[in-house]
């Protein structure tokens, strides 16, 4: 069953960023028939970092490792710290809370700028997993970069299934919470089910089976994104 789920990757991996272009699209679409909210542009934005995550995964079948290889992917760490923080602001308008709008964007910006020197000052190593290379986490990351990334990746999840609740409640609109709960479901089956049986953690599947998370967390953000009154 593994070997089968290593000979998928490159193929699945292109689908899910077509799939997250064209959702990312579908948004922007939104922002334009809503020009004055600026929910789907800003899930639009925060969804580009997911796309190109995607994106440089999925190259990863044809491009060999180098300078242009590390710089590429150093970017993926970098775009996923800088734009997850954008779910702060995101859940403030739907609420609709005025009056907190600009400390919002205030402790967002903090975190944009905390998250750009951790995703700048991630060490990255090249791995390999069948078809698939890339650059992952290295051991000797820094720990206050391995701290950021923790909690970057943790507390958005939470975030989007606790305020998701609430907005089911009061909005009827559940998809931020089905945003949330399948990143943190996939994220769960990768540290169970992604493990090498040799023990091997560099030929851990981790990294692709959250993907399929992150694809349906794109997809839930569209909707989320469709239903903004």
């Amino acid at each position: 069953m593994r070997n089968l789920i290593i000979l998928s990757m490159p193929f699945v991996l292109v689908i899910m960023t077509v799939l997250d272009a064209f959702f990312i699209a579908r948004m922007f679409k939104q922002y334009k028939k809503l020009n004055k909210s600026l929910i789907p542009l800003l899930v639009g934005i925060l969804c580009i970092g997911l796309f190109y995550d995607s994106l440089i995964l999925s190259l990863g079948a044809f491009l060999k490792y180098g300078t242009i290889f590390k710089i590429l992917s150093q970017l993926r760490y970098i775009l996923h710290a800088t734009m997850i923080p954008l779910l702060l602001p995101i859940c403030c308008y739907t609420f609709g809370n005025s009056r907190y709008i600009k400390p919002v964007w205030i402790i967002t910006a903090l975190i944009i700028v905390l998250g750009f020197a951790a995703g700048v000052s991630t060490s990255i190593e090249p791995r390999t997993v069948g078809a698939i290379s890339r650059y992952a986490v290295s051991d000797t990351n820094p720990g206050w970069v391995d701290t950021v990334d923790q909690v970057l990746d943790i507390a958005p999840v939470f975030l989007m299934m606790g305020l998701g609740i609430v907005i089911w409640k009061k909005k009827k609109n559940p998809n931020l919470f089905w945003a949330g709960f399948f990143m943190f479901l996939f994220t769960m089956l990768g540290i169970f089910l992604g493990k090498d049986p040799g023990g091997d953690k560099t030929q851990s599947l981790m990294f692709y089976i959250s993907m399929f998370g992150e694809s349906l967390m794109v997809y839930y953000l569209w909707k989320f994104s469709e239903k903004v009154e």
